[in-house]
């Protein structure tokens, strides 16, 4: 009976966590297992980072006090490298605290077919914790139903915090269900997430989560309840 107690109790965290973006979350949502929060951590951080990601395609070329942005080897034949560089000491950046760099290779934009986006990171810290691993998003092309699809896979992630290290890797499908055609404004986008993620919490015990419904993620709800509906 306990053990489905605990299992109840880390969905509905999951549920309650993955509504609300990272900014207006409490630790009063956090009263479930220590593997429940940390995985949610790592959830966290690594949406944060594509978000980031995107903003620097955007802003490439523009130089601010935080961040910096530098596009390199600009050839249209092959790869490329976008710097992303938050300088050697913490700056606010989007109500976080960042410094280091965020590395990104790609060989096509975001809604390019077959195009793949690698980011990594060097010496990369968000609120005092460091962030390093491999995210690999790759552009599928168009399904049966006309959406763009992406495979999204987290490679040897780990996050040092003050209690601990997480390690964490994922793959995810997601599918862009609307808002295709209005690629800088995000308000009207929809995305349809399926995949599993599995690792180690700062006490060392494993984990893992698998989407057993579809997430059903509303950007235009930020900063609010992004997962419309889903189960994971």
């Amino acid at each position: 009976k306990m053990k489905k107690i605990g299992i109840a109790l880390s969905i509905l965290t999951v549920l309650l966590y993955a509504c609300k973006d990272e900014d207006v979350i409490t630790q009063n949502d956090l009263a479930s297992t220590q593997a429940t929060q940390d995985h949610l951590f790592a959830e966290q951080v690594f949406n944060d980072v594509g978000r980031i990601v995107e903003e620097g395609f955007v802003s490439t070329g523009v130089s601010k006090s935080c961040a910096s942005y530098s596009l390199m080897d600009a050839d249209t034949s092959n790869a490329d490298t976008l710097i992303i560089d938050f300088g050697n000491t913490n700056c606010l950046h989007n109500s976080k605290l960042r410094k280091g760099k965020i590395l990104i290779t790609y060989t096509g934009k975001y809604r390019d077919s077959l195009a793949v986006i690698t980011t990594t990171f060097d010496n990369y810290y968000v609120n005092n914790n460091l962030v390093q691993g491999e995210i690999v998003v790759t552009n599928k092309g168009r399904n049966i139903s006309g959406n763009m699809w992406f495979t999204i896979t987290v490679n040897n992630a780990s996050i040092n915090t003050y209690n601990g290290t997480i390690n964490w890797e994922s793959d995810r499908i997601r599918e862009w269900v609307n808002g295709q055609s209005t690629y800088l404004d995000i308000s009207d986008d929809r995305y349809k997430i399926t995949g599993t993620s599995n690792g180690n919490g700062v006490n060392g015990n494993t984990f893992t989560m698998t989407i057993t419904n579809p997430l059903n993620v509303d950007l235009g709800c930020l900063p609010s309840c992004v997962i419309k509906s889903g189960t994971a």
